[in-house]
């Protein structure tokens, strides 16, 4: 979920905000940002199908579909300043709009964030057990190869 939303970072808001100064580069980067938000609104469908609470996937719908709102009026404003390339009035409306796309891009990732606490917890969790079962197995190495025996004449063998 997070490659989409990290390609419509605000890097790539300040791409389509420096390309007030070549607006013909501002077709590749609506299109590239179209597509990019295509896979975010599949993967955040997902996301906020899974997620618990339910109200964490409805933070995650509603925050991805207003960044789609706000990816719309940034493509519409980069078309019209392709139209009008010298219009600064366009130009600082492209600029507004980059700023609101990087703005709802950081609620977008929040809410995946909020989302994803269980499943952080479950692999710390695991990552620990995974520490716990090699130190095991090291210990287990040591003691069969005779360095750890007790000083008395038990061996290994009898304690495990």
């Amino acid at each position: 979920v997070l490659t989409p939303v990290v390609s419509l970072s605000p890097v790539f808001s300040l791409q389509m905000t420096k390309s007030v100064t070549n607006p013909e580069e501002l077709g590749g980067l609506a299109s590239q940002m179209t597509s990019d938000y295509g896979h975010l609104a599949l993967q955040g469908r997902l996301a906020a199908a899974t997620a618990e609470p339910e109200e964490i996937g409805f933070q995650i719908r509603t925050r991805v579909q207003e960044l789609g709102h706000g990816c719309i009026f940034l493509v519409q404003k980069a078309g019209a300043l392709q139209i009008c390339p010298t219009d600064s009035y366009t130009k600082r409306e492209l600029i507004e709009c980059a700023r609101a796309v990087t703005e709802k891009v950081s609620l977008v990732l929040s809410a995946l964030q909020a989302g994803n606490k269980g499943t952080q917890a479950c692999i710390t969790a695991a990552s620990a057990v995974s520490g716990i079962i090699a130190d095991l197995d090291t210990t287990i190495m040591f003691a069969t190869a005779g360095t750890l025996n007790a000083e008395n004449n038990e061996s290994f063998a009898d304690h495990r």
